[in-house]
């Protein structure tokens, strides 16, 4: 193949990334996929009665956020801007491309640009944190991973330590997840006299807002890190068994489960997965493996150490590493450390072998539909979630009209567990209406009064004026 048709491949092949990620975000987007905190932001927008400082200010000044200032920002913005027109709350998912855009800026700079596109259609696809992907809150996790990136950047590339250090804070003042990843900063730094000061520079500055700036200026501070957990054995041991059985069993399950649920795929998708497998082979096909092979085993080496740190995060925190429901949303740096040692480590050893460059364009051109029609089998679970919510306060709202109940409590029981394990349409049991928090904007939405009628999931709360039971598409009020 010519040098001119290998561009023109690898131009082909970009497009497709992102006209794919635009896609499955538009599809979110025009179907009005809201689910879990996603639900209290937008209803949030509703209330406010502040100009936008005061909006900032007291939604930074916030447990959740007072620790997350960079993102808060961003999200507050978000949410202020939506007040009267909740499609502008969507604008969250945007962070995901434009995450996707540093990735391939900095592998390019890196590795090859042909390297750096597999790897953002990868990550794109990835089944681990696909809360990521869809929730326009995790704008935090994926403003996280752009600062991140680019501390790595200017580590190797332009070989600027204070910047480097300033960056990998708005990082973690973004989102906690990348807080293990100092390690790899630190090992990509060769003087020790360097590393030192980069691990004072940067940890003491860390420190000093959390335990200073952050007390003083927000009145809600809150520390989120749990450091009493790292001597936790017992926990530790769970997180250890946890990862192992995320990665080597549930992350198959999941691509298993979007299997099965493939005929839900339409025409036009199936067109776009074909269409990026087949440019997977183009770009492969004519790949000079050799001429990259140190590189690839090196950034292998790398990324699979970041891998590893990453699990170190859920020492220091609350949550536990799983693929399912909206917990995984924490994964954002084992998403990104994956990705790239897995791709790395998979084509140094296919060259390593001499396998014929067809037959390895052939096992990553299969490997990526695999992956693609996976995340569409995900992205079509959100959409039936949010359909799921909105049946169930339908019904509520038909009720409620048909005993003229026009304020009160009232506890729903729909099995929501039962639901989220055995209902063949969630894929990673994607989150259903579960906290009270998330019940006044499907109520709004359907034309419950969410001021006078107060919806409660019944595993949360027993205790209510009214008691619905859907069943079997029944539906009984006590």
């Amino acid at each position: 193949m010519s040098k001119s048709n290998c561009e023109k491949s690898f131009i082909l092949l970009f497009f497709l990334v992102f006209f794919y990620v635009f896609y499955t975000l538009y599809a979110i987007y025009s179907s009005n996929v809201v689910l879990a905190d996603d639900l209290a932001m937008i209803y949030l927008a509703k209330d406010i009665d502040q100009n936008y400082f005061e909006h900032i200010v007291s939604f930074v000044d916030s447990s959740t956020m007072s620790a997350r200032p960079v993102s808060g920002f961003i999200t507050g913005t978000i949410i202020f801007l939506s007040q009267n027109n909740d499609q502008i709350y969507f604008s969250g998912l945007l962070f995901f491309p434009l995450s996707l855009l540093t990735i391939y800026f900095v592998l390019n700079k890196i590795l090859t640009k042909e390297i750096a596109c597999l790897a953002i259609l990868f990550y794109a696809v990835s089944m681990i944190g696909t809360s990521i992907q869809f929730s326009p809150i995790m704008l935090n996790s994926n403003v996280a991973t752009i600062f991140y990136v680019l501390s790595i950047y200017f580590i190797v590339i332009k070989k600027n330590l204070i910047l480097s250090s300033l960056l990998f804070i708005l990082s973690i003042l973004s989102y906690e997840i990348f807080f293990m990843g100092i390690l790899i900063n630190i090992l990509l730094i060769k003087e020790n006299k360097k590393k030192i000061l980069y691990t004072l520079l940067t940890l003491g500055l860390l420190f000093f807002y959390r335990k200073f700036a952050q007390v003083y200026f927000f009145t809600n501070s809150y520390q989120r890190d749990s450091v009493s957990n790292i001597f936790d054995m017992q926990r530790n041991f769970k997180i250890i068994v946890w990862s192992g059985k995320m990665i080597f069993r549930d992350y198959f399950v999941a691509i298993y489960r979007s299997f099965m649920n493939i005929g839900k795929v339409n025409l036009f998708e199936w067109t776009i997965a074909i269409l990026l497998s087949y440019g997977v082979f183009n770009v492969l096909r004519t790949f000079d493996l050799d001429l990259n092979s140190k590189k690839l085993k090196k950034v292998a080496m790398i990324t699979l150490c970041g891998f590893i740190f990453s699990f170190g995060i859920f020492i220091f925190s609350t949550y536990m590493p799983t693929l399912f429901g909206f917990e995984n949303r924490n994964l954002g740096s084992v998403r990104l450390f994956f990705t790239i040692s897995f791709l790395c480590f998979l084509l140094y050893f296919l060259g390593q072998i001499k396998f014929k460059k067809n037959g390895i364009a052939l096992v990553f051109s299969i490997f990526s539909l695999v992956l693609i029609i996976s995340d569409l089998g995900v992205k079509n679970s959100w959409m039936y979630a949010n359909d799921f919510n909105n049946n169930i306060f339908r019904k509520i709202k038909i009720k409620l009209d048909e005993n003229n109940i026009e304020e009160g409590s009232v506890c729903v029981d729909f099995d929501v567990y039962k639901e989220v394990e055995s209902n063949t349409n969630f894929i990673l049991r994607e989150p259903l209406f579960f906290n009270q928090w998330e019940s006044q904007e499907l109520a709004f939405k359907n034309g419950i009064d969410p001021k006078r009628i107060i919806i409660h999931n019944w595993e949360r709360q027993k205790k209510c004026d009214y008691q619905i039971l859907i069943k079997n598409e029944k539906v009984l009020i006590k």
